[in-house]
C-alpha cells in the first residue's frame, strides 16, 4: 500500500519545489539576459567598426589588416590568424561568437561583411571584436548573482523552517482531533470539542460537520430504540388477541360468539399484516420516478375508516370524509392505507366525544379530531406514537411533509402535505 504523507510534509515539499524553481528560473533569466545584451552590444559595435574599416580600405586598398585595442579586422579569409577557428560559410552581417576547437567559447565575436574595393572586386571582411570592459562587467554580474544565490538559499532554508513550524502549529489541533476520534468510544455521541491551539475556520467547520453528523446518528439510534419499543407492543397486542380468542372458542359453540371471535381474529391478523407490510415498505428500495399517479377516491378512504371503526365503539364520536374534488397522488394503495390508518387510529383513540374529520384538498390530507390535543397522552393506550413515527417515515419516503397541529376545537390536526413545494 502506498504510504500516505501528512499535510505538513506535502506542504513542505511543494513549497520547496516552487521556491527552488523560482530561484532557478530567476538566475536562468539573468544569464539569458546578460548573453542577449552581450550579443546586442557586439552586433552594434561590429557594425560600427566594419563601416569604419570599409571607409579606410577605400583610402588604402593595399592594407589587409586593421588592429585596435578592442577589434581586429582582416581582408579575406586567408589573412585571418589560425587561432581564430571560424567557418568560411559564416552568415553575412551577423555577430557570431567565436568558439575554440575544443568547443569552449572565447570572448570574441566575429562579423563577416561583403566589401567592394576600388577595382570593383568583391572580397570578405572579417572583423573580430572583444570588449574587455563588458567582459569585466559580466564577470562582476555573475559574481553578484552567485552571492545572491547563496543569500537566496539561506533565506529559503530559513523560510522553509518557519513554514514547517507554522504548518506544525496549524496541523496540531487536527492531529489532536484525530487522536481523540480514534480513541473515542463507539457509544460516545457527545459533542466534539475543538482542540486547543489555532482555531482555523476549516477546523471549526470540520468539527461542526462532525457534530451535526453525530446528532443525526444519535437521532437515528433514538428513533430505532423507540421504534423497537413500539413495535414490540404492536406485535404483542394482536398476538394476545389471537391467543385470547383462540382460548375463548373452546368455551362456547354459540354461532354469534364464534362469529364475534372470528372477527377479532380477522382484525388482529389484518393489523399484523399491515404492520409487517409497513416494515417491508420502509426498508425496501423503490424507484419513485417510475411510480404512477393514481386517483384518490372517497371509497378508498371509507375502506380505511371501516378497518379502524371498532375503536369508536361505545363512543359518542362521529366521523366524516370531506372530499369535494378528486385528486391524484403518487403513493401505493397499501402505503396510503397504512399512513392514513395510523392517523385515524390515533385520532379515534384520543377522541372521547365529538368528531373526526378527514379533509382532503389538492394540497393536503388532514385528519382533524376534537380529542385531547398534543399536550396530553391518551390513557390506557400503550404504544401511542408508533403510528406517527411510521407516518413520518412513509411521508419522507414518498416526498410528502407531515406535521401535527393543535386546532381550534381543542383537538389535534394531523396534516399531510401532498405537494410541499407549492
Amino acid at each position: 500500500m502506498k504510504k500516505l504523507r501528512s499535510a505538513r510534509e506535502i506542504t513542505f515539499f511543494y513549497f520547496a519545489v516552487v521556491a527552488i524553481a523560482m530561484i532557478t528560473i530567476h538566475f536562468a533569466l539573468v544569464e539569458s539576459t546578460v548573453d542577449d545584451l552581450e550579443l546586442l552590444n557586439a552586433q552594434n559595435a561590429l557594425e560600427h567598426k566594419t563601416e569604419d574599416i570599409i571607409n579606410k580600405q577605400q583610402n588604402s586598398p593595399s592594407e589587409l589588416q586593421y588592429i585596435t585595442r578592442t577589434s581586429q579586422s582582416y581582408v579575406g579569409l586567408a589573412n585571418v590568424p589560425k587561432h581564430f577557428d571560424i567557418d568560411k560559410d559564416l552568415p553575412y552581417n551577423e555577430a557570431i561568437e567565436v568558439y575554440q576547437p575544443n568547443g569552449y567559447a572565447t570572448d570574441y565575436f566575429v562579423m563577416k561583411r561583403l566589401m567592394t574595393n576600388s577595382n570593383g572586386h568583391h572580397t570578405d571582411l572579417y572583423t573580430f571584436y572583444f570588449d574587455e570592459i563588458y567582459e569585466l562587467s559580466e564577470d562582476q554580474i555573475f559574481k553578484e548573482n552567485i552571492e545572491q544565490a547563496v543569500i537566496s538559499v539561506i533565506l529559503l532554508i530559513i523560510t522553509l523552517t518557519i513554514m514547517l513550524l507554522i504548518s506544525r502549529r496549524l496541523n496540531h489541533p487536527l492531529s489532536v482531533l484525530t487522536h481523540q476520534l480514534r480513541h473515542r468510544s463507539a457509544n460516545d455521541l457527545s459533542p466534539i470539542v475543538i482542540p486547543q491551539g489555532v482555531k482555523t475556520q476549516e477546523l471549526t467547520m470540520l468539527v461542526d460537520s462532525l457534530n451535526q453528523y453525530q446528532d443525526r446518528i444519535k437521532q437515528s439510534i433514538e428513533r430505532e430504540r423507540a421504534f423497537n419499543r413500539y413495535a414490540s407492543h404492536e406485535l404483542r397486542t394482536p398476538l394476545m388477541v389471537i391467543k385470547g380468542s383462540t382460548s375463548l372458542l373452546a368455551h362456547s359453540l354459540a354461532p354469534e360468539f364464534i362469529e364475534k371471535q372470528r372477527d377479532r381474529l380477522s382484525r388482529a391478523c389484518d393489523e399484523m399484516n399491515d404492520f409487517v407490510t409497513t416494515l417491508l415498505s420502509l426498508t425496501r428500495e423503490e424507484n419513485l420516478d417510475e411510480l404512477q399517479s393514481r386517483e384518490l377516491t372517497k371509497d378508498e378512504l371509507e375502506e380505511i375508516v371501516q378497518s379502524h371503526l371498532h375503536l369508536l365503539k361505545n363512543k359518542p364520536v362521529e366521523y366524516r370524509i370531506e372530499l369535494s374534488h378528486s385528486i391524484d397522488i403518487k403513493i401505493p394503495k397499501t402505503s396510503l392505507k397504512i399512513l392514513v390508518g395510523n392517523l385515524l387510529k390515533n385520532a379515534f383513540s384520543c377522541t372521547e366525544t365529538g368528531s373526526v374529520v378527514i379533509h382532503v384538498t389538492p394540497l393536503h390530507i388532514s385528519v382533524i379530531d376534537t380529542g385531547i390535543g398534543l399536550e396530553k397522552k391518551p390513557r390506557g393506550v400503550e404504544g401511542y406514537g408508533l403510528g406517527l413515527l411510521i407516518s413520518r417515515d412513509i411521508c419522507h419516503k414518498y416526498g410528502y411533509e407531515f406535521e401535527l397541529l393543535n386546532n381550534p376545537y381543542g383537538g389535534c390536526t394531523a396534516q399531510i402535505s401532498i405537494q410541499p413545494t407549492q
